[in-house]
């Protein structure tokens, strides 16, 4: 007797979804930036984002400066967005990532697709450069930032006191040469 089915079979494989996050996600946003001032990673800021104040700041973002989240089986494993640079005078064109990973899901491809997804839509919106700001201990961080194509500009010694100690802040950039005018 035959089968035209494999053996063994096939694991089923989940795939990951980045799209543009809704004020649903609220929560899990706030939860997931809630695990990164915990961990002196990636923010220097140490207050708590609400859920309520995560729905404005979803709400808040724009075509021009979206807000993904990545998804797996209906979880949020991590969100990244774009922000208006502020400088004096602002420059239009470039804009500020914001990138955080729920903690179990760190060193496993979220950030990466994360990142190329809104590299994407970056360069879709008409952005020539990106830049960035994170912890200079931040390993994982400047890991993904090297293999997606950034560069460390340089590092802000003694930047930010968290908890009583200095931290030093690695400042990055990614060109999109396509929106070089």
């Amino acid at each position: 007797m035959s089968s035209s089915a494999a053996w063994p079979p096939e694991k089923p494989r989940f795939q990951l979804q980045v799209r543009p996050a809704e004020v649903r996600d609220a929560a899990e946003v706030a939860r997931i930036y809630l695990q990164a001032t915990q961990d002196n990673l990636a923010t220097f800021e140490n207050f708590l984002a609400t859920p309520q104040e995560r729905e404005r700041w979803v709400r808040e973002h724009s075509e021009q400066y979206p807000l993904l989240v990545a998804e797996l089986s209906n979880r949020i494993l991590g969100w990244a967005s774009l922000s208006p640079y502020h400088v004096r005078p602002r420059i239009d064109g470039i804009a500020e990532l914001l990138i955080y990973i729920d903690r179990d899901y760190r060193r496993h491809g979220v950030g990466r697709e994360l990142m190329r997804a809104i590299q994407s839509l970056a360069r879709a919106r008409g952005h020539f450069k990106l830049i960035g700001r994170f912890l200079a201990h931040n390993d994982a961080g400047r890991t993904l930032c090297r293999m997606t194509g950034w560069r460390e500009v340089g590092v802000h010694q003694k930047h930010t006191p968290l908890e009583g100690r200095w931290y030093d802040v690695v400042l990055v950039e990614y060109l999109i040469p396509q929106n070089l005018k």
